[in-house]
């Protein structure tokens, strides 16, 4: 099964449409993971009758209809397979804003805690085979204690990042994920 992974989209707020790239990468997907930061329900919306069945978490900058139409963090299942979903801002917040935060997300300081740990914390009592986050708008993709960490990077322009998506193939045996540059 193949899935489309996208995060950061900041519709209308970064970008007034989604780039005509992303529709060719994501043609013929099963099912689409939006990680927040979707910015205005109608996207979403948008993205179930242009795409195809999504499924979606909320981030820090959603506004207050995509809040109270999303949890933060879920588990979607794919046959033996369960993939956590969330932003990755509560490791921000859990971080209470710390100049470091941003060096500390994948262990680039000798400070304790980094969002893999952070990550593998929220999901360690789901058994979960993946977890997939965004917020960084870094893409990134690593196994981390026997589970797939993935992150597809922003699906629009932001400053020092390109913009890309990710595609997980998901099958019986395990599940690999891959980044698409737009």
């Amino acid at each position: 099964m193949k899935i489309g992974v996208i995060s950061d989209t900041h519709i209308p707020d970064m970008s007034p449409v989604l780039s005509a790239r992303i529709e060719d990468a994501f043609k013929g997907l099963d099912i689409i993971l939006h990680l927040g930061d979707i910015s205005e329900l109608y996207v979403l919306e948008e993205f179930q009758e242009t795409y195809t069945l999504t499924f979606a978490v909320s981030g820090e900058r959603d506004g207050p209809k995509v809040k109270r139409y999303l949890d933060e963090k879920r588990i979607v299942r794919f046959g033996e397979r369960r993939v956590g979903m969330i932003h990755g801002h509560q490791f921000e917040m859990a971080q209470q804003g710390a100049k470091s935060w941003m060096q500390r997300l994948f262990g680039r300081t000798s400070e304790p805690g980094t969002l893999i740990e952070f990550l593998l914390e929220q999901f360690v009592e789901d058994d979960v085979h993946a977890i997939v986050c965004g917020h960084t708008h870094e893409p990134y993709i690593g196994t981390h204690g026997g589970v797939l960490l993935f992150n597809p990077g922003a699906a629009v322009p932001m400053p020092g990042h390109r913009p890309s998506i990710g595609i997980l193939n998901v099958e019986k045996e395990g599940i690999e994920g891959s980044i698409v540059y737009l």
